[in-house]
């Protein structure tokens, strides 16, 4: 800390100001002043002096000169879209522009290099990465903000990097050693891992699910006893993701006790007299809550239980069937998945249904997904059912998008959208299939047409929550029919004011967000 910053926190009730050191002090002769305002004073021109610049240095070898380019600039009307992405707030658009880029071979004109260098958001940074093209990687190696462009050429670079780079810098080389060489990743992680903090040990254990293996499961067993909890709650999941782990074979028996048995459906004159009262159509599992969680259970499930809305028991029951592969229970009573949710109904169903939930997320069981959706749609609105229903929204990159599609197909005559089904929607990160865009775009033309003729929703409208979401989902291929809607909508004759308020400024940005796309499949075409 230097003399002038110690006096500014210190104060200057004892001393006079400490001299700069600089040529300016001269300016400072001939007039009385006070302490404080003579510091102010010198501390503004020494700020003043070094935003002037500095002496040029001597004996310094000038830089290596700029290799030649090996990719083409995009477009200057490109140019100009990718410039307002990297100087707005839009980065979705910004890592489909630069995704588009990269598959047409293209890179960012030179003058854009700065900005993309700059660019803050680290999820975007891989992106801006591969279309910087020659000299954006030589721009970047000259300024050690940039360094997280600078590609590395072999081992020994990755090794700098893990010893001396930020956090962010260090997990994504460990990312990329893992997809080469899931071992030596490993070891890296062991040699490090006592030093390292509870931020950095739970970064590097989500960074070992590339080239997850058997070979990982006696670190992570240790690992399992961590101090923090949250690096307790990364390593469980990955431990039930290797198959046949010591901790996998754990996880099965703890949930075989609490789903002991199924009961097939009653036949004959009972099984009858049942599906007439709308009981016993299918099956029945036999749930039996845990009494307590010993020290093994803790060990293995880590985390609390929630403070509202889920009781004791039905978090126990949630939590032992969450790392289970809910195909287990396919093989264990030879019943299809449709048939053992069915079977779960009863005082413990959202129990049930939620821990099969985060399983089938956890294990990617797609086949599951649906009925499971289906179920937990049909769940009553209390909090229970709301905070069950919540669970199955993690599931929605496992739906089929052509049964969205048609979800959205059979809306009644006026397009109200369910609720819930907007929210699934809206929870799909991955891109929208042309399937699923047109029948968005299909749908929303039925709702604007629908207020015009039944009138606006009194509440919340699902539609319109979505919009934002659909705007960046939509297959690049249905962006040329998307347009309209807004003037549809102000054609509709009486519309209420609370109406023209609700949808208008969403559809005008949402029209916005297409037309930039639309004029980005236009300037970077495939």
């Amino acid at each position: 800390m230097d003399a002038l910053t110690r006096a500014a926190i210190a104060g200057m009730s004892r001393e006079a100001p400490p001299t700069s050191g600089l040529p300016t002090e001269d300016l400072l002769e001939g007039k009385e002043r006070c302490p404080e305002r003579d510091l102010l004073l010198r501390a503004g021109m020494r700020a003043v002096y070094r935003a002037a610049g500095h002496r040029a240095w001597t004996g310094v070898e000038a830089p290596e000169t700029t290799p030649e380019e090996t990719l083409p600039a995009c477009s200057a009307k490109a140019a100009e879209i990718v410039s307002r992405l990297l100087a707005g707030r839009r980065p979705e658009i910004l890592r489909e522009a630069l995704e588009r880029l990269r598959l047409a071979g293209l890179r960012l004109p030179h003058a854009l290099l700065p900005a993309a260098l700059d660019v803050q958001q680290t999820g975007l940074r891989p992106a801006v990465a591969v279309v910087l093209g020659k000299r954006g990687t030589w721009l970047a190696a000259q300024n050690p903000n940039w360094g997280w462009a600078v590609a590395t050429g072999g081992s020994e670079d990755d090794e700098t990097v893990w010893e001396e780079g930020t956090l962010g810098e260090r997990i994504s080389t460990l990312r990329r050693v893992r997809a080469r060489d899931p071992g030596m990743g490993l070891v890296w992680v062991e040699d490090v891992w006592k030093a390292e903090k509870a931020e950095a040990r739970v970064a590097m254990v989500t960074v070992l699910e590339t080239g997850l293996s058997s070979g990982d499961e006696r670190f992570l067993e240790r690992a399992l006893d961590d101090r923090s909890v949250r690096v307790r709650e990364a390593v469980a999941p990955l431990l039930a993701r290797i198959p046949g782990s010591a901790y996998a074979e754990r996880a099965v028996t703890r949930a075989g006790s609490v789903l002991d048995r199924y009961e097939p459906p009653t036949s004959g004159l009972r099984g009858v007299a049942a599906g007439l009262s709308r009981r016993g159509r299918a099956g029945k599992l036999a749930v039996e809550p845990p009494e307590h969680t010993d020290a093994g259970w803790r060990r293995d499930l880590p985390g609390d239980m929630p403070q509202h809305g889920v009781g004791e028991k039905a978090w126990m029951i949630s939590q032992a069937l969450s790392v289970v592969s809910p195909a287990h229970w396919e093989d264990r009573f030879g019943v299809e998945p449709a048939d053992l949710i069915s079977a779960a109904r009863g005082d413990w169903e959202m129990a049930v249904l939620a821990g099969w939930c985060r399983a089938s997320v956890l294990h990617r069981e797609s086949r599951w997904a649906v009925p499971l959706w289906q179920a937990c749609n049909r769940l009553e609105h209390d909090l229970e059912g709301w905070m069950t229903w919540q669970t199955a929204l993690a599931m929605a990159n496992l739906l089929p998008q052509p049964d969205l599609a048609f979800a959205i197909g059979q809306l009644p005559k006026n397009g109200e959208m369910p609720f819930r089904l907007s929210s699934t929607l809206q929870a799909i990160s991955d891109p929208w299939q042309p399937e699923l865009s047109e029948a968005f775009l299909e749908g929303l033309r039925k709702r604007i047409s629908g207020i015009c003729q039944y009138g606006p929703a009194q509440g919340e409208e699902p539609w319109v929550n979505a919009l934002p979401h659909a705007s960046m989902s939509l297959a690049p291929e249905c962006l040329k029919r998307a347009t309209g809607f807004r003037e549809s909508l102000e054609r509709c004759p009486d519309l209420p004011d609370h109406a023209v308020r609700r949808w208008g400024p969403e559809l005008e940005t949402f029209e916005e967000v297409l037309e930039l796309r639309r004029k980005l499949v236009k300037e970077i075409p495939l």
